[in-house]
C-alpha cells in the first residue's frame, strides 16, 4: 500500500537524496522509518536496493567519504561507517514489497523510496505504529527466526510499545524457538533488556511470554524457591528487586553515596572489553548473585532455610550463562566475582568500625573489582526484609558502603619489598611461601604497623616455617 509523504520523512531523507540523485531504486526501510515517524532520533540507517547493493554502499561510502565493508555475505548486506552514523544496504532482487512481507512485524514494515518520499508499508502498518502496537507481519514471523521472539520483548520495553493480543499468543506458541538463535544474538537482545529504562519489566515480559525459561533456564528456576525469615520474597522476585536497586543505583549513584558518587560512576563507567562496562557487569551480577539458590536449598533441624555455598556455586554458573551468550572472559570474570562476593560486605556488619586491615582484605578479595561489589551487595540488602531484617542492620550496611568506597578510592602506596629482595633477605628461593609472607606484609603495611622495607623483612624473619609439604 502507498501513502501521503509524510514531512518528518521528507526532512530525514535530505542527506541521501544528495548522495543518491535519480536512484529510483533505494529505499529506507525498518528501524530506521519507525524511529522518525515514533520521532525518536535517527542514528543508524537500513537501506534497500532492488539493484546492486555493493555498488550502492560503494557509492554512498564514496559520496561521505566513509568505509564499507560486507556484511553478510548470505544476505547480501553491507555497512558504510560514517563520523556519526552507520548505513547497512541489503539487496532485494524480487521488489520492495516481498522484502516488506519478511520483515519480523509492522511497525518494522515500513519503507520510503528515497528519491522522491513514495512510501509504501504492509496492510495496517501506520495504523499499527500510530497506535503504537507491536503486531507480526506473518504467522511465520518467529519461526523464520527465533530471534524475533526475544526482540518482540526488548521492543516493547525499549519504545513503550504494547503487544497485540495474537501476537502474544503466538509468541506463547513458538517460545520454545528462541534458543534456536545463536548465543551471541540471544546476548544482543537480553542486554538491551537490561540496560533499558526498567529491565525488570522486560524480564517480567520474557516470563509472561513463556520466553525467560527458554533463554535463561537458571532464572526461571528462581521462581517459588522459598527462602528464610530474612527475606520477605522468593528468589526470583527478590532477584529483580535486587536488579531494579542495581540499576538505579548505577543511573544514580549520588542517591546511596553523597560525595563519593563520582568515583562509583567513574568505576562503573570503565571497559571491560571493546563491548562492555562494568555498569553492565553489575547488572548481571545483580540477576546472577543467587542464581545456585535452587542447588543448594537446605532445610536444618531447627526450620532454618540456608543456601550453604551458594556464592562460589554461583560464580561458577555465572561464568556457564555467560559463556554461553558469548560474553568475553573479562566479563565473565567480573560477573563471577561480583556473585562469588555478594555477601563479603554484609559479613562486615556486625562488627565495630571499618578499619585498614579490613578494607585491605575487602580490596583484596575483590579487585579489581571492589567498588562495583559493594554496589551488587548494598543492591541485596535494600532487597532483603523479612520478619528477622531489621532496619538498624541495613543502616549499617549503608553506611559501611559509604565508608568502604571513600577508603577503596584511596590510592594504595607502593609495596613495602619486591618478592626476589625478601627471598634473598631470608636466604631462600622465590616460590609460595614467599607470596604468602608478602601478602602478610601487604595487609600489616595497609594496618600501618611495617612502614618499610626493614621492617618488613623483619617481620617476616619473625613468622613460624610453613608447614612441611
Amino acid at each position: 500500500m502507498k501513502f501521503v509523504v509524510d514531512p518528518r520523512l521528507a526532512r530525514a531523507l535530505v542527506p541521501l537524496q544528495a548522495a543518491f540523485a535519480g536512484d529510483g531504486d533505494l529505499w529506507l526501510v525498518g528501524g530506521a522509518v519507525r524511529d522518525v515517524l515514533l520521532d525518536r532520533p535517527l542514528a543508524d540507517w537500513d537501506l534497500v536496493t532492488t539493484g546492486d547493493a555493493e555498488q550502492t554502499a560503494r557509492t554512498y561510502a564514496k559520496a561521505i567519504g566513509a568505509p564499507v565493508f560486507p556484511l553478510s555475505e548470505r544476505h547480501g548486506a553491507w555497512r558504510v561507517v560514517g563520523e556519526d552514523h552507520e548505513v547497512d544496504i541489503t539487496g532485494a532482487p524480487d521488489g520492495i514489497t516481498a522484502d516488506l512481507l519478511r520483515r519480523d512485524l509492522t511497525i518494522n514494515a515500513i519503507a520510503v523510496r528515497v528519491v522522491d518520499c513514495e512510501t509504501v508499508a504492509v496492510p495496517g502498518a501506520l495504523d499499527d505504529l500510530e497506535q503504537r502496537v507491536l503486531r507480526v507481519v506473518s504467522e511465520s514471523s518467529f519461526r523464520d527466526d527465533p530471534l524475533r521472539l526475544l526482540r518482540l520483548v526488548r521492543l516493547s520495553i525499549e519504545l513503550d510499545l504494547a503487544v497485540a493480543p495474537e501476537t502474544a499468543a503466538l509468541a506463547r506458541q513458538d517460545a520454545t524457538h528462541a534458543s534456536e538463535a545463536a548465543g551471541e544474538r540471544q546476548r544482543a537482545e537480553l542486554e538491551r533488556i537490561l540496560l533499558s529504562r526498567d529491565p525488570v519489566d522486560g524480564l517480567r515480559f520474557l516470563d509472561h511470554l513463556g520466553l525467560l525459561g527458554v533463554v535463561l533456564p537458571e532464572v526461571k528456576a528462581l521462581a517459588t524457591v522459598e527462602q528464610n525469615r530474612f527475606h520477605h520474597l522468593d528468589v526470583l522476585d527478590h532477584t529483580l528487586q535486587v536488579l531494579d536497586a542495581a540499576n538505579d543505583l548505577i543511573e544514580q549513584p549520588e542517591f546511596a553515596f553523597g560525595a563519593a558518587a563520582p568515583a562509583v560512576a567513574a568505576v562503573l563507567s570503565e571497559p571491560l572489553d571493546a563491548d562492555c562496562d562494568v555498569a553492565l557487569a553489575v547488572r548481571w551480577g545483580a540477576l546472577l548473585h543467587d542464581i545456585a539458590k535452587p542447588l543448594t536449598r537446605t532445610e536444618f533441624e531447627n526450620d532454618h532455610i540456608g543456601f550453604p555455598g551458594h556464592a562460589q556455586q554461583g560464580a561458577d554458573l555465572a561464568r556457564a550463562i555467560l559463556e554461553r551468550l558469548r560474553y568475553s572472559s573479562a566479563m565473565q570474570q567480573c560477573v563471577a566475582l561480583l556473585v562469588r562476593e555478594h555477601l563479603r560486605l554484609g559479613f562486615l556488619v556486625a562488627g565495630g568500625e571499618l578499619d585498614a586491615r579490613a578494607v585491605h582484605r575487602y580490596r583484596v578479595a575483590t579487585e579489581p573489582w571492589a567498588i562495583a561489589s559493594v554496589v551488587v551487595s548494598l543492591a541485596d540488602r535494600w532487597s532483603t526484609r523479612g520478619t528477622r531484617a531489621r532496619q538498624r542492620w541495613i543502616r549499617r550496611h549503608e553506611q559501611l558502603a559509604i565508608e568502604m568506597v571513600q577508603a577503596l578510592v584511596v590510592t594504595v602506596p607502593a609495596p613495602l619489598i619486591r618478592g626476589d629482595t625478601l627471598a634473598t633477605a631470608l636466604g631462600c628461593e622465590p616460590g609460595p611461601m614467599i607470596g604468602v609472607l608478602l601478602a602478610q606484609i601487604a595487609e600489616e603495611q595497609a594496618a600501618g604497623t611495617l612502614t618499610n622495607e626493614s621492617e618488613a623483612i623483619a617481620f617476616a624473619r619473625a613468622q613460624p616455617p610453613a608447614p612441611a609439604t
